[in-house]
C-alpha cells in the first residue's frame, strides 16, 4: 500500500483568448472559452499513483464547496472535512500563464496526523508526505516515524525532516536550507552535507532542467530527459509519484530515480496538471530492468 498524506490543493484553470485591451485600464481582457479543476499537491501525486494502482490512499483535508471534485476524481482515503483549503486559479491564454490567484487560509486542523498511524498496517507501507506547508502537516516527525519507508516532498526547512528514508527538496528548497546560492559542484557538497546531517537514506535534487542530483551510497547526476517544456506545474509530484510507485516495486533507487527522471520528462511536454501515463511508466520500467 502507498499511502499519500499532506496538503491537498484545487488547481483550477481558466482558458481563453484576449484581442483588446479593457478601457478601464491598460490590462487584457480574457474571453474564456473553458474551465479546468483538478486536484493539486498531495492531491496530485495521488491522482498520479492511483492511475497505475488502486493500492493507495490519500490523507488530508477537502471542504465541502469541492466535495464533488473529489467525487468526481473517485479520491479515497482519510480525507476530512476543514472550513477551507487551498485553490490556485491560473488564467491561461493560448495556453500561456498569463495570471495566477491564490485563495488559501491556514489549516488549523490537526486529525489527519492524529489518526494517520492507525491506517499503517505494514511499517514497509511506502508513505509519501507531500508537504506545502498550509496546515496538513504540522509535525512531520509524527509522518516519518509510521515507516519505514517515507518518501518527503518538502516546502519548509529541511531539517524538519530528518530520518526520512526519501528527502526530495528543489534547488529553491535546498538553497534556502545551505543559506545561500550553489553552483554545480556545490550542490553535490552541500547534499553530501545534507543527507549526513538530516540522516536521510537517499538524498535528492531535483534541478528541473538540469536533471537530478543523487547522494545515497554513491553520488550521481541523472541528466533532465525532455527536449521540450511546456508547463512545468505538477512535474514534482509526477516524479514524487513514479518514484512511489517504483519504490513499492522494490526496484533498486538508481532505477526509481531513472523512471521518475523519465516520467518528469513527459509531465512538462503537457499543460496544465495532468496524471501519469501508465503505459509509457510501464515501458520505462521495462525499459530499466532489462
Amino acid at each position: 500500500m502507498i499511502h499519500v498524506v499532506g496538503d491537498i490543493i484545487i488547481d483550477e484553470y481558466l482558458f481563453g483568448h484576449c484581442k483588446r485591451l479593457s478601457p478601464e485600464g491598460p490590462v487584457p481582457i480574457v474571453n474564456l472559452e473553458d474551465r479546468k479543476l483538478s486536484l493539486g499537491g498531495a492531491g496530485n501525486t495521488y491522482m498520479n499513483i492511483r492511475a497505475a494502482t488502486k493500492e493507495v490512499m490519500l490523507h488530508g483535508y477537502k471542504s465541502s464547496i469541492h466535495n464533488y471534485i473529489f467525487k468526481e476524481m473517485r479520491a479515497e482515503g482519510n480525507i476530512l472535512e476543514a472550513p477551507v483549503i487551498p485553490l490556485k486559479t491560473r488564467i491561461m491564454v493560448d495556453n500561456y500563464i498569463m495570471a495566477r490567484v491564490d485563495e488559501e487560509e491556514y489549516i488549523e486542523n490537526n486529525e489527519v496526523e492524529e489518526s494517520f498511524s492507525s491506517f499503517i498496517e505494514n511499517e514497509y507501507d511506502i508513505v509519501v508526505l507531500s508537504d506545502y506547508n498550509k496546515g496538513t502537516i504540522k509535525r512531520p516527525q509524527v509522518i516519518i516515524e509510521t515507516s519505514k519507508r517515507c518518501i518527503v516532498d518538502p516546502k519548509v526547512n529541511l531539517s524538519n525532516y530528518k530520518g526520512a528514508w526519501v528527502l526530495k527538496p528543489n534547488k529553491s528548497e535546498f538553497e534556502e536550507w545551505a543559506g545561500r546560492s550553489l553552483n554545480a559542484k556545490e550542490i553535490l557538497v552541500e547534499a553530501r552535507r545534507a543527507r549526513d546531517e538530516l540522516n536521510i537514506e537517499h538524498f535528492l535534487v531535483t534541478l528541473g532542467a538540469e536533471g537530478v542530483v543523487y547522494v545515497g551510497d554513491e553520488i550521481e547526476h541523472y541528466p533532465a530527459v525532455t527536449e521540450e517544456v511546456f508547463d512545468v506545474t505538477g512535474a514534482g509530484d509526477t516524479f514524487t509519484a513514479a518514484l512511489a510507485l517504483c519504490c513499492s516495486l522494490d526496484m533498486p533507487m538508481y532505477k526509481c530515480i531513472t523512471v521518475a527522471n523519465a516520467m518528469a520528462g513527459v509531465s512538462v511536454r503537457n499543460r496544465g496538471t495532468t496524471t501519469l501515463d501508465y503505459d509509457e511508466l510501464d515501458e520505462q520500467i521495462k525499459r530499466v530492468m532489462k
